[in-house]
């Protein structure tokens, strides 16, 4: 089930509820003035807003209107100058019509200053023009001259008096490729055509030319043109104040600009091309989406957001002076309505204030209320540990044969684990005057087993035996730091990844009869209570108990362990028996066969060689002692490996896989604790299995008893395999003897020659 389904019985919703309307009242409050501020403050400036949008766009409009018939009043000579052309010059050309034109010309130029220049040409290559010159007139006729075209200039004042005369070649251009010419002679007669803007380059004007066609009497096709200058619109436009940093533009539906922001300074530059003119989305993209909405909406006021900015926009047609043409105009909001973005800054800041002490108020009767619930809360977490403990000790006082040291009381070690949050929790006795301390329960709490039979000496652990026996209670964030603990860490608590270790000691009638151990305790300042009567009730316990050497069989110093002399010769450490149990030649179906694999130890070096045989030594002679302890058949070493056989019958021998197994959990522990003093890592590794073996007498006078088949080879195998430097792995068939006696965890599959996989275990300690 997942932890968030758990449903806890001990939690009061009453009491939730309480807490969540304790801190939401005051939140809720406080939200409320700040919903209420933001919600006038935003109603206030939208309205405000509103209304300036609506006051600027009313100003735009006025401005646009003025624009567009300051527009049309600029371009107006080009249309009522066309529509007059026809009815001067509608009889054929002869030699006092250039004086007309001439003179209409130069009346015309003096009034309207927007106009540039006029031309009169026919289809038979007739061509006259009347243009500024300094502060006089040109008054320009193309003739042909010795077969040579000839533009010739006369200079004359507004008068017509003549001032000089000039000449250019006739073959710099031909008027009638020009698009003022060719467009108009496209066109029926009296319909106006509007060339796109061009740059004059004599000038340097940006002009744009208004053409009108009609056809004289004699059938031949004239063109009336006037030139009028955008650089006079365009300084016009630039000069509009539009708000107070607003810009105009005039554009064809293409998006060509035609007159506005940036065109004369442009039209200065070499090689300007007034046809590539356009609005560019990156440098003008206000204009530019005003564009796209008027090909949408049509004429009207609008609002583009560009540049992180609003800008108010006007669009609006020029049907009087061109039907592609379109007049834009745009301000940012900002000009307009800085008056009220100021409004709303003091609003802002006068509201910051009153939310500033709605938060302050809140916070206080907040934190008030949290601090009464913290001490309500502390106070009932006070009770409920109470309460906890009471229960704890009930269940104890409760527990069948507590002060009995015949009998194991695991709730003792179970009962520390659950108060102090503890990895793992121990119980430990002091056996032979002090000499040695073995511990009587071990509970792991991540895999829920419980051990008992270490065994650590005194003269092994000098200065923690002396540590403990001082009475003192011990606290060790590190014990592999602190010198008196070092050996106890390496030895007892490395292999199972624990480095925090507390110990209090027990004490039955005035001296010190062991000691409680917490490894990686959590909570242990916080359960004194339930540790004094653990300690108390074990003090009890094992005030009632007797040193009881002799069931652990005769002990030898280990200084005398050197004078053992093993059967090496034999290959025996332990042989077989020769009678009161014969083994015949045959094969023997469930033999249980135990092998130590241990690390490759040999030295060149003469002084670590001495030292690798004295531990090996010391180290068969204590295998030695538990075999015949624990009652195994045989114990043969071979190379760096030690066979241990538990039983050797003909039928399945339940006795002989326990005897086994408790062998190999003995040899385990003699290994860890003289590797330790070594200081020297694990370096063995035991596998156990239970199959079928075959057994043969070698040689003769003397003659050994010979063991092989599939059950050494699995053991062995199983040892060569266990994960860990120091376990012991089992089968799935000694499994199945041994699992109702002994504690395992699955390990998982594993090849076995000639069975194939199969399952094995790894051996964690005997069942309690």
């Amino acid at each position: 089930m997942p932890s968030s389904e758990i449903i806890d019985p001990t939690r009061n919703p009453a009491k939730n509820r309480k807490r969540f309307f304790q801190f939401i009242g005051p939140v809720f409050g406080v939200l409320l003035v700040i919903g209420g501020i933001i919600g006038i403050s935003l109603h206030n400036y939208q309205t405000m807003r509103g209304g300036v949008i609506s006051l600027s766009r009313d100003l735009l409009r006025s401005q646009q209107r003025y624009v567009t018939e300051e527009v049309e009043h600029y371009l107006a000579p080009a249309s009522d100058s066309a529509s007059i052309a026809p009815d001067m010059f509608d009889i054929p050309i002869d030699a006092s019509s250039p004086d007309t034109f001439m003179l209409y010309g130069r009346s015309m130029l003096a009034h309207l200053p927007q106009v540039d220049s006029f031309y009169l040409a026919n289809d038979k290559g007739e061509f006259w023009m009347v243009i500024r010159h300094k502060n006089a007139y040109d008054q320009t006729h193309l003739e042909v001259e010795n077969g040579q075209r000839v533009y010739r200039h006369t200079y004359v004042d507004q008068a017509g008096n003549w001032l000089g005369t000039g000449s250019d070649s006739g073959d710099r251009g031909e008027f009638r490729t020009r698009p003022w010419f060719v467009g108009a002679i496209a066109k029926p007669d009296r319909h106006l055509y509007w060339t796109d803007p061009y740059a004059y380059l004599a000038t340097h004007k940006f002009i744009i030319t208004a053409s009108i066609p009609f056809t004289t009497s004699d059938g031949h096709r004239n063109v009336f043109a006037i030139n009028i200058s955008l650089n006079r619109l365009t300084e016009f436009l630039n000069s509009l104040q539009v708000g107070k940093s607003g810009q105009a533009v005039i554009v064809d539906l293409q998006g060509h600009v035609i007159a506005g922001h940036n065109v004369a300074a442009l039209s200065q530059k070499e090689g300007f091309d007034p046809s590539h003119l356009v609005l560019d989305p990156v440098t003008q993209p206000v204009f530019t989406r005003a564009l796209n909405v008027y090909r949408i909406n049509g004429s009207g006021a609008g609002l583009v957001r560009a540049r992180n900015k609003n800008y108010v926009t006007i669009a609006s047609a020029l049907p009087m002076v061109h039907r592609d043409w379109v007049l834009l105009l745009n301000a940012p909001e900002n000009d307009f309505s800085d008056f009220a973005q100021s409004a709303r800054t003091r609003n802002l800041v006068f509201s910051l204030v009153v939310i500033a002490l709605a938060l302050l108020l809140a916070s206080g009767v907040v934190w008030q209320g949290r601090r009464l619930e913290s001490i309500r809360a502390s106070l009932e977490k006070a009770r409920n540990r109470v309460r906890s403990e009471n229960a704890a000790l009930l269940g104890l006082a409760r527990t069948p044969d507590l002060f009995s040291i015949t009998h194991d009381v695991p709730a003792l070690t179970e009962i520390l684990a659950q108060r102090t949050s503890a990895s793992r929790t121990s119980v430990w006795r002091f056996l032979s005057g002090g000499e040695r301390l073995i511990s009587e329960d071990v509970f792991e709490v991540d895999h829920d087993v419980h051990g008992a039979g270490f065994a650590l000496t005194r003269s092994e652990h000098e200065d923690f035996f002396a540590l403990v026996l001082e009475g003192h209670e011990l606290a060790e964030d590190d014990a592999s730091r602190n010198d008196k603990t070092r050996n106890f860490h390496r030895l007892f608590m490395r292999p199972f990844g624990t480095a925090t270790l507390h110990v209090y000691p027990i004490i039955a009638n005035g001296h010190v009869v062991g000691c409680v151990m917490l490894e990686n305790a959590q909570r242990a300042h916080g359960a004194e209570h339930i540790i004094a009567v653990v300690a108390a009730i074990t003090g009890l316990r094992f005030a009632q108990a007797t040193e009881v050497e002799a069931n652990e069989g005769p002990s030898m110093p280990m200084k005398d362990v050197h004078k053992l002399q093993t059967r090496f010769d034999e290959g025996f450490i332990l042989a077989p028996p020769e009678s009161g149990c014969p083994v015949g030649n045959g094969v023997y179906p469930a033999v249980p066969v135990a092998v130590i694999s241990f690390a490759e130890t040999f030295a060149a070096d003469r002084s670590m060689a001495e030292r690798s045989i004295t531990l090996v030594t010391e180290i068969s002679a204590t295998i030695q002692r538990i075999a015949r302890e624990t009652g195994l058949f045989s114990v043969q070493a071979v190379s760096n490996r030690i066979i241990l056989i538990g039983g050797c019958k003909q039928e399945p021998d339940a006795e002989a896989a326990t005897r086994l197994a408790v062998a190999a959990i003995q040899v385990r522990e003699a290994c860890y604790i003289r590797l330790a003093q070594a200081d020297m890592d694990p370096v063995f590794r035991i596998g156990l299995d239970m199959g079928p073996v075959a057994a043969t007498m070698l040689g003769q006078k003397p003659s050994i008893l010979h063991f092989w088949g599939q059950a050494v080879v699995a053991a062995e195998r199983l040892a060569l395999t266990a994960p860990d430097a120091g376990t012991i792995q089992v089968s799935e068939d000694a499994y199945v003897v041994l699992r109702e006696q002994f504690l395992f965890r699955p390990r998982g599959m594993f090849f076995v020659p000639g069975r194939g996989a199969v399952r094995s275990f790894t051996l964690a300690g005997r069942r309690e």
